[in-house]
């Protein structure tokens, strides 16, 4: 049924409601919540509907034991959905999509029951807080994405700490914002809720075209290089240097001796992924041309960490990669975040 019914809506856009979001930041929001639905509300609610209509309309009894299990973990729930929708109309924002639709049938089924409570109960009042709001730590990579874009941008933003060390992010009410209890979180005027930081990064770049830097790129086919480059960046530099700055700084930092065998290994994958960078970046000045990305920034996080590790030969020995990396990291809204970038 959800694969019809996502069907049905990208066939038929055009037509009747919009159930899939009218920007690319309301989409994956309602992506997001369909995800939620399909994982974590259905399998708490289905077996109520189960033991509490389908087993009496039967002639059964239902599973008392079964049922208050479920009460408990649809209860969890629908504490989340109440944070949310504290926040905003719609689960994925201020319009109804399919994130809602889905949820329809079984809520339905559940308001006839003795526990229609659990959504009765909930008022989801409160009142909306304008801006944006950025919940992570200034020494995360993934935080100091979001944050550069942001000054790249020139817009105003409030970091909110989120303690890590004492598992806040695995805590309501951070796991409202981000279910899988990573930082950061992106919260925008209590509307616009995101997490993964370069799906944040691409929303402001888009949202805010026309401030700041453009860091899309001029045109379709630049901005076609800016998000191919973005992908390298995901899937063939970010692992391995996420792995040696765990290894050659983050474990030194708390008296921990780094994995040398572990860290050879990363250090053969970035040799090979910044021998294509060196190349690349002999016939452009940036990654994706003559004019700086999100392609760029993205990868700024990582390589301040190597460079502040015993490894920053992997930048240096490359005469392009070198002047590549200082021109970046010279930019005015790097410096600013880079500055509690310290372990």
């Amino acid at each position: 049924s959800r694969a019809i019914s996502k069907y049905v809506a990208h066939r038929y856009k055009d037509i009747g409601t919009d159930l899939l979001g009218t920007s690319p930041a309301e989409t994956y929001s309602v992506g997001v919540w369909l995800e939620v639905e399909a994982h974590q509300f259905n399998p708490a609610i289905q077996p109520m509907v189960g033991e509490l209509l389908v087993k009496p309309s039967r002639g059964g009894t239902p599973d008392a034991a079964l049922v208050e299990a479920q009460a408990a973990k649809l209860g969890k729930v629908l504490d989340v959905y109440e944070e949310v929708l504290a926040k905003r109309k719609y689960l994925a924002g201020d319009a109804f999509s399919l994130a809602d639709l889905h949820h329809l049938p079984c809520a339905h089924y559940i308001m006839l029951t003795p526990y229609a409570s659990l959504i009765a109960s909930r008022k989801h009042k409160r009142k909306r807080r304008m801006g944006i709001r950025v919940y992570g730590l200034p020494r995360s990579t993934n935080t100091a994405r979001v944050l550069a874009c942001l000054l790249e941008k020139g817009l105003d933003y409030e970091l909110i700490h989120v303690d890590v060390l004492k598992g806040e992010n695995q805590q309501q009410p951070y796991l409202s914002l981000n279910p899988f209890g990573k930082i950061p979180a992106y919260v925008e005027d209590d509307a616009t809720v995101l997490f993964e930081s370069r799906a944040i990064t691409d929303h402001i770049a888009s949202k805010y075209k026309e401030k700041g830097t453009d860091l899309l790129g001029p045109e379709l086919a630049g901005i076609a290089i800016v998000g191919l480059w973005m992908e390298v960046e995901a899937h063939q530099f970010d692992a391995p240097a996420s792995v040696l700055i765990h290894e050659s700084v983050m474990r030194p930092a708390f008296g921990k001796a780094p994995d040398e065998a572990l860290v050879r290994a990363q250090c053969e994958k970035l040799n090979k992924v910044f021998d294509v960078y060196e190349e690349r970046l002999s016939k452009c000045k940036y990654l994706a041309g003559d004019y700086f990305s999100l392609a760029d920034l993205h990868h700024l996080p990582c390589l301040h960490y190597i460079m502040a590790s015993p490894h920053s030969g992997l930048i240096t020995s490359r005469m392009h990669v070198s002047a590549w990396w200082e021109d970046i990291s010279s930019r005015a809204a790097w410096k600013k975040v880079a500055e509690p970038m310290k372990f």
